[in-house]
């Protein structure tokens, strides 16, 4: 009953972070503690019990309270091919964030790290729950991944891309004129700028014996956890 929370949430558009924690207070699992205290109730143990912190920990470390007993972490991001860039900031970086920020914040909690089922990668046979043994170097994975953002949009934007953007875009929009044209040229750059950067990630994975980004990444934040 003493139980205090702190919650990082990431505000979106239109919908700040404590919008954002009212609207899953309507969900079924609260329904007995609704009926019980009422929505007004609820919402009077929401101020007193829980803080919110409008957080992004994947752009940055969080300026967590001191006096954090256990700290959770379960955010990632659950595609499984998403651009290689992406995939790291979250799974990876985040990770790291969210933790060194408890630690600056001069708390020394329990960890509960929440992972997945796969970050073994690809292998037969009954794979123990437990440190993964791989040698792969996390901290220039990251690096890599997040120069390839730039690696891209730089291919994207010689001559001959734009002309094939442009002229894909004219074929089905020349009577708009040039304007429309032109925003369907860009929307086709940033869409080839997106597949190209799943594509890296999918083959990085695959070539280190993961299936996925996903499963990748997760294993690499494991990997900077434990050091952590």
């Amino acid at each position: 009953p003493e139980t205090r929370v702190v919650l990082l949430v990431r505000s979106q558009t239109g919908a700040s972070s404590r919008d954002r924690v009212e609207y899953l207070l309507r969900k079924p699992a609260f329904d007995t503690l609704r009926e019980r205290v009422g929505e007004d109730g609820l919402k009077a143990m929401l101020d007193e019990r829980v803080e919110v912190i409008d957080a992004d920990f994947s752009r940055g470390r969080p300026e967590i309270p001191v006096g954090i007993d256990v700290a959770m972490h379960s955010a990632a991001t659950v595609s499984f091919d998403p651009p290689i860039d992406e995939g790291f900031m979250t799974n990876l970086q985040g990770a790291m964030n969210l933790y060194g920020g408890v630690i600056a914040g001069g708390s020394t909690p329990a960890l509960v790290h929440v992972s997945t089922a796969y970050v073994a990668g690809v292998q037969k046979g009954v794979i123990p729950e437990g440190p993964l043994e791989h040698r792969v170097d996390y901290m220039l994975e990251l690096e890599l991944a997040m120069a390839a953002r730039k690696d891209v949009e730089a291919a994207s934007r010689k001559p001959e891309m734009l002309n094939a953007f442009m002229d894909l875009a004219r074929d089905e929009h020349s009577r708009a004129g040039p304007t429309t044209v032109a925003e369907d040229a860009e929307e086709r750059r940033q869409k080839w700028v997106t597949k190209r950067l799943v594509e890296y990630g999918r083959t990085r994975a695959r070539s280190l014996g993961w299936p996925d980004v996903y499963t990748f990444t997760k294993a690499m934040g494991e990997r900077a956890v434990e050091e952590l």
